[in-house]
């Protein structure tokens, strides 16, 4: 039979594939990494749950009533219905919300732009951007993106809240999981996880405090004299400030805020700081969804500065940008010609930096017409899973004038939708991959489709550029030719790289312009770029006090705070929900949401858990393998208690991204965090009660 070339995308990891098709053209094997995501994509394809045709819906939202109407239908009524909310109430009630996948988000947000709209939004508005932002407020430059790529010459690891084996393709195999001779681990992670096993210390901290011990790492780095005070004195500013501000976090303070030995962050310290170079390995995610995530990040990524550990071989290295294709989206003429997006008037800076509107807001958008009414909503891998106080986000899409969504398979948030559109897989979709690899070498790729689409299913990219024609803007969405969009966006590519990425199924290595220009210039080690170029910051430095920051109204350092809801800051509601509640914790077997309907993947993990330590379960009359309830208060939801050792005592950790026991009806839309908007998923209160046979099931 004979093989074929391609690229998963069960994650954004872009994995070169070889799928297997058979005598009727069907794909029946991939070979790939040894990541069992690469080898469900045949399962997503043939699910007998998967949309295959347009649905209208014909009862009331959220009653999973639906009826299969043509494409023609279903394309004319959303023009129509679009339009109808654009005349009355202005192009910017519309907004455009792209999930998972995000190979169309250019073709999207195109869409967005063109109409008249500015709130063009993505599932970036909890994941990834907030991290990017701190970075460039700080350094002028991305480090989490290469911050997990292994260097020969490291000595120390400090990983801060992330677990390769359950996040970072590829998983069991990566060059973290087994240290070499003569390297140095410490884990910052209120769980144990598999890192620990091989560390010199494990630092539980209790969720949200990062700040308060990041700040604890640095007063200790001052007061024995560890600090690379040459790189301080010449590439860092607001350092003076900084120190003063860091006095105050002694080890004893730090080790009663976070719940940890003062002995043991005295050695590790100790360790990160003499230990020559040293890496913080990051996570996307973990130290920015706090109500003080922004500021908590920063603190720690400034322990790469204060070391003199800041973009040399074997510390944290700058993300540098490739070649990159021709932008298709039209943000610049969003910029200049629309109104603000959604998030312009509370979160500045993190639009200033982050191409979109800041989706968290959606549902006080919807239901409060706050800071901007929203009235009708255009979205592709929507799930309501992703928002805090869930419930809240399916009343927010059940209220909306219109709504139209594409997916692979029903959840809350299509079932709340008046059209749903089937999406094409991988598999039966074309794209242009830029894959942004590491410091100085990423990836190009042009994946084909592999078979044609199950059903009458469609790329989402497809689906709108044909929207837009249907808008009577054809000639600005190529004809609906999805192909042709693609095309001109490798427009922006180099006339003899792009034509080795259409001939070559492997794909195309490009390499960052600094290297060269560092070399030309007689640096042939290659690093330390800011030598050439310095610090694209306000102060062409390191900003430890943040100018940037402090003219938009914020703390110029990186100052902590305690969580908004927490033991210490509400004991009142602590009375009741007396344990810290964490999530979000990253298996291989998963990709949030998306993998929940697939069998194989759910062999593996297959109840929803919360691990709860036996200190807190015992009194509780909680057994493992039992249901139990856990409580916030914003609601409810059932879980399967898993009791262990690995969770800190007083903390409990809940599964994310099941529909049928989601997490995220209990996290905080409330105090989002004032620089990002980020939701504190990974630090709130709850309570954990055993349920018995004879109660109400409220979560599954």
């Amino acid at each position: 039979m004979p093989i074929k070339p391609s690229t998963c995308y069960e994650c954004d990891a872009n994995c070169p594939v070889q799928v297997q098709i058979d005598e009727r053209g069907e794909p029946v094997a991939v070979k790939g990494p040894d990541c069992p995501r690469c080898y469900v994509q045949i399962d997503r394809r043939n699910h007998p749950e998967r949309i295959l045709y347009p649905l209208k819906r014909i009862g009331p939202p959220g009653s999973g009533e639906f009826e299969r109407i043509s494409w023609d239908t279903a394309l004319n009524w959303i023009a129509a219905r679009l339009d109808d909310v654009k005349g009355m109430h202005g192009a910017s009630a519309v907004a455009f919300f792209a999930g998972y996948t995000k190979e169309a988000r250019p073709q999207l947000q195109r869409l967005a732009h063109t109409f008249g709209s500015p709130n063009y939004m993505t599932e970036s508005g909890c994941c990834f951007s907030a991290t990017m932002v701190a970075e460039k407020v700080t350094f002028g430059y991305k480090i989490k993106t290469t911050s997990t790529v292994v260097s020969h010459k490291t000595r120390c690891h400090l990983i801060w809240s992330t677990n390769p084996r359950g996040s970072i393709p590829p998983f069991d195999t990566h060059p973290l999981v087994k240290l070499k001779p003569g390297r140095r681990m410490i884990v910052v992670d209120p769980r144990r996880t598999p890192m620990v096993d091989q560390a010199d210390i494990h630092l539980q901290i209790r969720p949200g405090t990062d700040g308060a011990l990041a700040l604890g790492f640095h007063h200790l780095i001052f007061a024995n004299g560890w600090q690379d005070q040459g790189f301080l004195d010449e590439w860092c500013s607001g350092v003076a400030a900084f120190q003063d501000y860091v006095r105050a976090f002694t080890p004893e303070r730090v080790a009663e805020i976070c719940g940890i030995d003062e002995q043991d962050l005295r050695a590790a310290v100790e360790l990160f700081a003499t230990s020559d170079p040293a890496q913080i390995v990051l996570s996307p995610t973990a130290t920015v969804q706090h109500s003080n995530g922004f500021q908590n990040h920063r603190a720690i990524i400034l322990l790469s500065a204060v070391t003199g550990n800041l973009d040399r071989e074997g510390g944290n290295r700058f993300f540098n940008d490739k070649v990159l294709p021709k932008p298709i989206e039209r943000f610049d003429y969003c910029r200049t010609h629309l109104p603000p997006r959604i998030g312009d008037e509370v979160f500045p800076v993190w639009t200033r930096y982050w191409p979109a509107a800041q989706s968290m807001l959606l549902p006080d958008c919807i239901l409060d017409g706050q800071p901007q009414q929203i009235r009708a909503l255009v979205a592709m891998g929507i799930n309501t899973a992703m928002w805090p106080n869930s419930k809240r986000m399916e009343q927010a899409l059940a209220a909306l004038d219109f709504f139209v969504a594409t997916d692979f398979f029903h959840n809350p948030a299509t079932l709340q939708a008046d059209i749903v559109l089937p999406a094409a897989t991988n598999l039966e979709r074309p794209a242009l991959i830029a894959y942004p690899g590491c410091a100085y070498q990423g990836e190009l790729r042009y994946r084909r489709a592999l078979v044609a689409p199950k059903g009458e299913a469609r790329p989402d990219g497809a689906i709108f550029l044909e929207i837009g024609q249907r808008l009577g803007m054809g000639d600005q969405f190529w004809h609906g030719d999805l192909e042709a969009s693609w095309a001109e966006a490798a427009k922006g590519i180099p006339k003899d790289i792009r034509k080795e990425i259409y001939s070559s199924p492997d794909g195309v290595t490009v390499y960052a312009e600094a290297i060269d220009d560092l070399v030309d210039h007689g640096f042939l080690d290659a690093d330390r770029l800011y030598r050439l170029r310095g610090f694209p910051t306000a102060s062409g430095k390191v900003e430890f006090d943040s100018a940037e920051l402090r003219e938009a109204g914020y703390d110029g350092l990186p100052v902590y705070r305690e969580p908004a809801e927490s033991p210490v800051s509400t004991p009142e509601i602590a009375r009741d929900f007396p344990l810290v509640l964490t999530s979000g914790a990253r298996t291989k077997f998963d990709t949030h949401s998306q993998h929940q309907y697939i069998e194989r993947m759910r062999r593996a993990v297959p109840n929803p858990l919360v691990e709860i330590h036996p200190h807190d379960a015992e009194p509780r009359g909680i057994v493992d393998a039992e249901p139990v309830l856990v409580r916030s208060a914003r609601g409810a939801v059932r879980f399967i208690a898993r009791v262990t050792e690995r969770i800190k005592p007083g903390v409990v950790h809940c599964t994310h991204g099941c529909n049928s026991a989601n997490v995220n009806e209990l996290t905080d839309d409330r105090h989002l965090d004032p620089i990002s908007g980020f939701p504190p998923f990974k630090s709130a209160l709850c309570e954990v009660e055993k349920l018995s046979g004879a109660q109400p099931d409220p979560g599954l």
